[in-house]
């Protein structure tokens, strides 16, 4: 922490990698508007700057479209392995609130995916309202990274992007073992697939066991499907966390 404060006392804003310039960040005027006008800052303010890939530095203010950076900060605020959630778009607004939560829990990435039960085909304005919650909901959860999420697709296409990590599949499936009991001893890269509205279709679960996926259970109730991330990610990051 610099100079011994605390850094719980410092707004963090999120900025791009490619706002910074030796040291000195140019800020949109989306980014000025809630430094000053919101968060009430003035010129020699500072404030925690992230750029959502790993990085934070404290951050002082220098004119009124124009900030400072500091020496980086050691944080250490993320999960030791990245984890991919891969879920089928719920009804309503129902995603926004799995984006948020599974943000907080220490998501890393988030691909919606169009499955046969989804009902919901989201257009790019939507998938750009996703981003910005997942954006503040790491401002405001203390986050490293930002998660990305990716624009609505198939499985097949979901699937392909998540080859490197080891896919669990939760599924209401009696025979299949609890999360928990899955997870392995020492964390790894993890995708975690979440069903929609009234779950996988025979088959996608055909699908699933073609390519080998691991089917797990989250326990022996049924779940909502904005329900079932959270307590997926809940569980990982308990297992990870001791």
């Amino acid at each position: 922490m610099p100079d011994g404060r605390d850094l719980r006392q410092y707004q963090r804003l999120a900025i791009q990698p490619q706002q910074i310039q030796d040291q000195q960040v140019q800020l949109t005027p989306g980014q000025r508007h809630y430094l000053e006008r919101v968060l009430r800052l003035r010129t020699g303010d500072s404030f925690i700057a992230m750029d959502g890939q790993g990085h934070w530095w404290l951050a002082q203010l220098t004119g009124p479209s124009r900030a400072q950076l500091g020496e980086p900060l050691p944080v250490d605020c993320e999960l030791p392995a990245p984890v991919a959630l891969l879920m089928g778009i719920p009804k309503g607004d129902g995603i926004e609130q799995v984006i948020r939560q599974t943000t907080e829990l220490g998501v890393r990435q988030i691909i919606p995916l169009l499955t046969e039960r989804t009902q919901v085909h989201p257009s790019p304005a939507r998938h750009q309202r996703w981003q910005r919650i997942a954006t503040e909901a790491a401002e405001q959860s203390w986050r490293q990274w930002i998660p990305r999420i990716a624009p609505a697709q198939s499985l097949a296409d979901a699937w392909s992007q998540v080859a490197t990590m080891r896919c669990l599949v939760c599924a209401l499936d009696t025979n299949a073992p609890h999360l928990r009991d899955v997870l392995g001893p020492e964390p790894e890269p993890l995708a975690l697939c979440i069903g929609p509205e009234g779950g996988w279709s025979d088959a996608e679960m055909a699908w699933f066991r073609a390519q080998g996926a691991t089917l797990v259970s989250l326990g022996r109730r049924v779940l909502r499907s904005v329900t079932a991330p959270v307590v997926a990610l809940a569980l990982v990051a308990a297992s990870w966390e001791k």
